[in-house]
């Protein structure tokens, strides 16, 4: 990309959002994987009821909201 080496201002650019980019997806795939063990303690706890089971996707978002709800909070500095 002959563009590119001519552009000093543009390559840094592409860098960042291509930085960016794989830590969203690698921070999406983790997630993922993170939210199999929540789908199956949900479906194991809830295994009498029959129309209580989750999929994946519904225990990644689980997950998230517990997260959001319930994890620590920047706000409790001690100096």
């Amino acid at each position: 990309m002959a563009f590119l080496d001519r552009s000093p201002f543009l390559r840094p650019i592409i860098e960042v959002g291509y930085a960016m980019f794989i830590v969203i997806i690698l921070s999406a795939i983790v997630g993922l994987i993170l939210a199999f063990p929540v789908m199956w303690l949900w479906n194991y706890v809830f295994l009498t009821f029959p129309n209580l089971h989750i999929n994946v996707f519904q225990a990644w978002a689980l997950n998230v909201l517990t997260g959001i709800l319930f994890g620590k909070t920047s706000g409790d500095r001690r100096r």
